[in-house]
C-alpha cells in the first residue's frame, strides 16, 4: 500500500505541474476544453468519443484506448473486455467459440503458452496499444497456423523532429503492482528512428480448492482426494521495440527492427492433500513446498526492404527475420507423507532443471499489382526453419543426497521446415466487394527424444502439404451502404506446439501433473461466417466444424491426475451474435455485444473404450457504457458474462465481471485515469472435470480485484508510419 501511496503522490504531482501549464497556455484563448472538442470532432463516431469496436470486411478493430475502465492495465485487461474474446487463467485464448486462437503482435505471431504467454500479455501496458484486431477468418496472406487470429498492434509515430508519449500507473490489488511505459521517435527527410519500451513489475497470487472424488467398481477402492493450494507469484518485464527505416529514395525504403523481451519469474506454492476413504475419515495426507523459477529471454531481429514500381501501383516487400527465445526453469518440489495417526513416514524432494531454447530463420517476399487497372493482387512465398531444443532433468534428494532420477530425465529436439506461397485477388463493384485467396504450405517436422534411462531413443516424422482457400464477400443493400451483408469462408490447421509435443513433465505436486503428447496430429477447421449490418447495429451467424482438433485432456495413472493434449475426432460450433450501439443521450452511449455458442464435442476418450457425445450452447454479453462529460472529463463502465462452458471433459460454471473507470483530461498532453477492475470479485473460476471412475471439482479465485492509477503525458503529434510486413508470421508464435 505505501508503494501506492508513493505513486499516487507523484501523479498527483505531475497532474498539478500539467494544470499549471495548461492555464499558462491557455492565457487569452478560448478554454482548453472547447479547443478539445473542436479537433475532436474530426475524427470522432460518436459525440466526441472514439468508438471502442469497428466492423471491417475480414475483421473486428477494437481501439484499445477507447475505454477508460482499462487504463494503466495490460493486454489481458483489453482482451477479456473485446468482443468474443476469452483469456483462461492459463493463458488459454479463444475467439467466437473457436480455441487455439494465436495472439500476433504487429502481424508477428507470439503465441507462448501458459505462463509464457500470460507474462509476455501483462508486459504489454494498455499504453503501449493501439489496436487489436480480432480475425476469426484470416485472409491467405496470413500464415494458416490457429483457429483465429488475435493481432495487436502497438503506437506508432511518424512525424518530424522528436516526439512521444510516457506513462506510468500503479495498482493495487491485495498485492501492489505498476508498469510504465515510452514511445518516442525522431523523424528527418532521410531518417526515421522509433521505439517503444515498456517495464513492469507484477505481483499476484493463486488460491485453488479441489476436490477429487473416485467411485471404482470395487468401492473398497473408492476415495476422495481433498487439495488446497496457495501460490505467489513475483515476476518482472522489460520489453522493447526499437526500429530504424532509412529512406533511400521516394519509392525505395529499407528498415531494421529489433524487439526483445525479458521476464524473471518465481512463484512459491504450499500443495495440501488429504485422502478419505469409505470412512470419509482422513487416511494419509501430504504437504508440498514447491519453489518454481523461470528466466525468459526473447530476441527478433528483421531486416525489410520496400520498393515501389514506377506506372501502376506496385509494391515490392522483402524481409528477413531471425529469432532466438531461450528460458531456464527450475523447480524444487519437497513433498512430507503423513499417516492417520499424524506420524511423519517420509520426507521427499523433487528437484528439475529444463533448460529451453528455440532458433528461427525465415525469409519472404511478396509483391503488390493491380490488374486492369480495378482489381488488387497480391502474391506472395515464405520459407521457415526452426529447431526447438528441451533438457528436462530431475533429481531425487534424501537428506544432503542427490541422485538423478534417469527414468524421467530425457531431451527433446523438434526441427521443422514450413514452406507456403499465396495469392489474393480483390476487386471492389460499385455495391459488391469480393477478396478471393489461395495459400498454399508444405510442412515437415521430425523430432528425437533422447532417453537416460536404459531404453531406446524414439524418433517420430510429421510430413503434409495442404491448401487453405479463403472468401470474403460484401454487398451494399442501399446506395448510401448503410445497409450490407457480408460473408467469409475459409480452412484452418492448428499445428501442435512444441510443448503439445514434449514429453517432459511438469509436477504441481506429487498427485497432478501437466505432461506433453508426441503423437499428436495437426488439426484441420472450415469456418463459415455471415453478418448484416445496418448503421450502428450488426447481427451475424457462424459455423466451424474442426477435425481432430488439440484439446487439453485429463486421465488418472496410479495416484496422479495428469492433464496432456489430445487430438479429438470432431469438434463443432455454431452460433449467433448481435452488437448495436445506443446513444442514450448527448453525453451517454452504450455498446452491448451478446453471443449465443453451441460447442460440440465427439470422439473417443483415451483408449478407456469410452466415446463422448456432448454439446453445451453458452451465452455471452458484453456491455460498454461511455459517459462525456464537460471540461474533459470522461468515465466508462464494462461489464461481462459468461454462461456454462463447456471444454471437452470439463465444464465451466457461469462467471462476470465489471470494470469501471474515470479520466481528466489536464490540458491537450496530459490525462489523468482512475479505474477499477473485477469490481466486486467475481470473477472467480469453477468447474468439474469428469474422467473414468472419478470427478473433479476445482474452485479458483486470483488478484483480478485491482485498482489503478494512471498518467499519461504526450509530446508531439501521433500517426501512424508506414505498415511493416514481417517475415516470421507463424514460427514465433509456436517457440513454445
Amino acid at each position: 500500500m505505501q508503494q501506492l501511496l508513493r505513486y499516487t503522490l507523484l501523479i498527483a504531482g505531475l497532474y498539478l505541474y500539467c494544470n499549471a501549464n495548461a492555464r499558462q497556455d491557455t492565457t487569452g484563448t478560448k478554454p482548453a476544453a472547447d479547443s478539445t472538442k473542436t479537433k475532436q470532432l474530426k475524427t470522432v463516431v460518436i459525440t466526441g468519443q472514439k468508438r471502442f469496436i469497428e466492423h471491417q470486411l475480414d475483421k473486428i478493430v477494437v481501439n484499445a484506448g477507447a475505454l477508460v475502465s482499462t487504463a494503466g492495465g495490460n493486454a489481458i485487461d483489453v482482451l477479456n473486455t473485446a468482443p468474443g474474446v476469452l483469456v483462461d487463467e492459463n493463458g488459454g485464448v479463444s475467439l467466437k467459440g473457436r480455441d487455439g486462437v494465436i495472439i500476433y503482435i504487429d502481424d508477428k505471431p507470439t503465441r507462448l503458452s501458459g505462463t509464457d504467454l500470460v507474462n509476455y500479455l501483462r508486459s504489454l501496458s494498455v499504453s503501449m496499444i493501439d489496436q487489436i484486431e480480432l480475425m476469426s477468418n484470416p485472409s491467405s496472406r496470413y500464415n494458416a497456423d490457429g483457429a483465429a487470429i488475435i493481432n495487436i498492434k502497438l503506437k506508432k509515430i511518424k512525424t518530424h523532429g522528436f516526439n512521444g508519449n510516457a506513462t506510468v500507473a500503479a495498482s493495487q490489488g491485495r498485492y501492489s503492482r505498476a508498469n510504465s511505459s515510452l514511445l518516442f521517435n525522431y523523424r528527418n527527410r532521410n531518417l526515421n528512428i522509433f521505439s517503444i519500451v515498456g517495464y513492469g513489475i507484477y505481483k499476484g497470487y493463486f488460491s485453488s480448492n479441489r476436490q477429487r472424488v473416485y467411485t471404482y467398481p470395487n468401492n473398497l477402492l473408492s476415495y476422495t482426494l481433498f487439495q488446497n493450494v496457495n501460490e505467489i507469484h513475483h515476476d518482472q518485464s522489460f520489453n522493447y521495440h526499437l526500429g530504424l527505416d532509412y529512406f533511400v529514395s521516394r519509392n525505395t525504403t529499407i528498415g531494421v527492427l529489433y524487439n526483445g523481451l525479458t521476464v524473471p519469474y518465481r512463484e512459491t506454492g504450499k500443495y495440501n492433500n488429504q485422502f478419505n476413504g469409505n470412512s470419509d475419515k482422513s487416511d494419509s495426507s501430504v504437504f508440498s513446498n514447491s519453489r518454481f523459477t523461470t528466466n525468459t529471454n526473447r530476441n527478433a531481429l528483421n531486416l525489410n526492404l520496400q520498393h515501389f514500381l514506377t506506372g501502376r501501383r506496385r509494391e515490392i516487400n522483402i524481409n528477413l527475420d531471425y529469432l532466438q527465445y531461450s528460458q531456464h526453469a527450475n523447480q524444487h518440489l519437497e513433498s512430507e507423507v503423513h499417516h492417520l495417526n499424524d506420524t511423519l513416514t517420509t520426507i521427499s524432494a523433487l528437484i528439475t532443471e529444463s533448460p529451453f531454447t528455440a532458433t528461427i530463420y525465415s525469409a519472404k517476399a511478396n509483391y503488390t499489382d493491380t490488374l486492369f487497372t480495378n482489381i488488387k493482387w497480391e502474391q506472395g512465398v515464405q520459407a521457415i526453419y526452426s529447431e526447438r531444443n528441451n533438457t528436462s532433468n530431475y533429481f531425487n534428494q534424501s537428506g544432503n543426497d542427490l541422485s538423478p532420477d534417469l527414468q524421467l530425465t530425457n531431451k527433446f529436439r523438434y526441427r521443422e521446415n514450413i514452406n507456403a506461397a499465396y495469392i489474393t485477388l480483390q476487386r471492389n463493384f460499385k455495391r459488391f466487394s469480393a477478396q478471393a485467396g489461395l495459400r498454399l504450405e508444405s510442412t515437415a517436422g521430425n523430432a528425437l527424444q533422447y532417453n537416460m534411462a536404459a531404453k531406446p531413443d524414439t524418433s517420430f516424422s510429421l510430413h503434409y502439404a495442404n491448401l487453405f482457400p479463403t472468401l470474403y464477400l460484401m454487398y451494399k443493400l442501399d446506395s448510401s451502404g448503410k445497409s450490407s451483408l457480408g460473408f467469409s469462408a475459409g480452412r484452418r490447421i492448428e499445428r501442435p506446439s512444441y510443448s503439445d509435443l514434449n514429453p517432459s513433465s511438469f509436477y504441481f505436486d506429487r498427485n497432478t501433473t501437466n505432461t506433453g503428447n508426441s503423437l499428436l496430429q495437426p488439426a484441420f477447421s472450415n469456418n463459415l461466417e455471415l453478418t448484416y449490418s445496418h448503421n450502428r447495429f450488426t447481427a451475424g451467424i457462424s459455423y466451424s466444424h474442426t477435425k481432430g482438433i488439440i484439446t487439453r485432456g485429463f486421465k488418472q495413472v496410479g495416484d496422479a491426475f495428469i492433464s496432456l493434449p489430445v487430438n479429438v475426432d470432431q469438434f463443432i460450433t455454431m452460433g449467433t451474435s448481435i452488437t448495436w450501439t445506443l446513444n442514450i443521450t448527448h453525453w451517454w452511449t452504450a455498446n452491448i455485444n451478446q453471443e449465443f455458442i453451441n460447442r460440440h464435442y465427439k470422439g473417443a476418450i483415451f483408449n478407456e473404450g469410452l466415446y463422448a457425445d456432448n454439446n453445451l450452447t453458452t451465452f455471452f454479453l458484453k456491455t460498454y457504457n461511455q459517459f462525456k462529460f464537460s471540461h474533459g472529463w470522461s468515465a466508462d463502465i464494462t461489464t461481462t458474462y459468461r454462461s456454462k462452458l463447456l471444454l471437452w471433459q470439463t465444464t465451466n460454471q457461469s462467471i462476470g465481471q465489471v470494470y469501471g473507470g474515470v479520466q481528466k483530461k489536464l490540458n491537450e498532453k496530459a490525462t489523468l485515469s482512475l479505474s477499477g477492475s473485477d469490481i466486486f470479485h467475481t470473477s472467480k473460476t469453477r468447474r468439474l472435470t469428469k474422467i473414468q471412475y472419478a470427478e473433479v471439482y476445482y474452485y479458483l479465485q486470483t488478484d483480478t480485484q485491482r485498482l489503478t492509477i494512471s498518467f499519461s503525458y504526450r509530446f508531439g503529434k501521433s500517426i501512424n508510419r508506414r505498415e511493416r510486413k514481417t517475415g516470421i508470421e507463424a514460427e514465433a508464435g509456436r517457440v513454445n
